[in-house]
């Protein structure tokens, strides 16, 4: 076996990358961009920059994946077994673990015809691990493009279901993220200049435009693309919110586009935290002081929702006892390394 655990987390607009030792210290964590829905070549490339950054291509691998959900796949059982078999095409199969979610780890082949198992689990892996290190609260991964809110009760993980389309259900898994949620998903009108506005129904303006205005995301560290291509600077996102309302930003000083950006941001606080009362309906023998566990790049989300819920808050990295923040940024990936670092032989 390897002096080395990768875990991988192969999402449908990033390549999120955990490295650790047979001793589950961690040595590397990153994040690469690859826009899967542009075609299987992006993954390629992403794997290839992994290895040549990180020299890891003997390692275990532990899989883990969202990204068969993308449109260039016919459907979900197609885009487990292409994306598998665009790994094996850079690790040995003999190196490559695929977790299952309850059943644990497979093989390529046993995970090509258990590909439901396989199948957008990455969540599971971020709340097992999670479940191993405390024994009650509420995990929230906030993405780039999605939310995971999972109950944990007496160290055992509490989900409702386990298939997105059950998930959807029941709102533990919520389509709204940091940087990729249209604005107009969140609400069709906004208050500007003393009126109530509606809003075009285009995407041309997303969530990472307002939390970037507000401080929140730093513009240079964002890999995803903004809804017109340019860059995330405070002024392209003024002009990209401002189309919205079919204007143009030198319309209005800056101070109403950040407070409009701030009228944003708040409903999605507010949507996530509905969400999370929602699956907290579910579980009634959570108490409520039951801590919220942050994770993901849209994290502070999740702290100023446990504020409104009068909850306490902890991030991910500091379950173990750790100041990396990109330990939280790419929980996953750092959850199925840590998890394969304990339960494969």
């Amino acid at each position: 076996m390897s002096s080395y655990i990768t875990g991988w987390d192969i999402g449908g607009a990033h390549l999120k990358v955990a490295r650790c030792d047979l001793q589950g210290n961690l040595v590397a964590v990153l994040q690469l961009p690859c826009p899967l829905w542009k075609g299987i070549e992006h993954l390629q490339l992403a794997i290839q920059s992994v290895h040549q950054q990180l020299n890891n291509q003997d390692d275990l691998a532990a899989i883990t994946m969202t990204g068969e959900l993308v449109d260039i796949f016919p459907n979900r059982e197609a885009g487990v077994s292409q994306i598998l078999d665009c790994i094996s095409s850079f690790i040995d199969d003999d190196n490559i673990s695929v977790y299952a979610g309850n059943l644990a780890w497979l093989d390529i082949n046993d995970a090509k015809q258990q590909w439901q198992d396989i199948a957008s689990r990455n969540w599971q892996a971020s709340a097992n691990f999670t479940a191993s290190k405390i024994d009650t609260g509420l995990f929230v991964d906030i993405g780039s493009t999605t939310c995971d809110i999972i109950a944990i009760n007496q160290g055992t993980v509490q989900a409702s279901g386990y298939s997105d389309f059950k998930r959807q259900a029941s709102r533990e898994l919520l389509y709204t993220g940091a940087i990729r949620t249209p604005l107009i998903a969140l609400t069709n009108h906004a208050p500007f200049n003393g009126i109530d506005i509606g809003l075009a129904a285009e995407v041309f303006a997303t969530t990472g435009d307002c939390w970037s205005l507000l401080g929140y995301l730093d513009p240079e560290s964002i890999q995803d693309m903004s809804s017109d291509g340019k860059p995330w600077l405070a002024a392209n996102c003024i002009n990209r919110i401002a189309r919205l309302l079919g204007t143009d930003a030198n319309q209005a000083a800056e101070s109403h586009w950040l407070q409009l950006a701030q009228w944003f941001a708040e409903q999605q606080i507010q949507h996530v935290t509905n969400a999370i009362l929602q699956v907290v309906s579910s579980h009634p023998n959570l108490a409520a002081n039951t801590p919220i566990i942050g994770a993901g790049i849209g994290r502070f989300i999740a702290k100023a929702c446990a504020q409104r819920l009068n909850r306490p808050y902890q991030d991910f990295h500091d379950l173990i006892d750790s100041s990396n923040t990109d330990i939280s940024d790419h929980a996953p990936a750092v959850a199925v390394a840590l998890l394969a670092q304990q339960q494969l032989p």
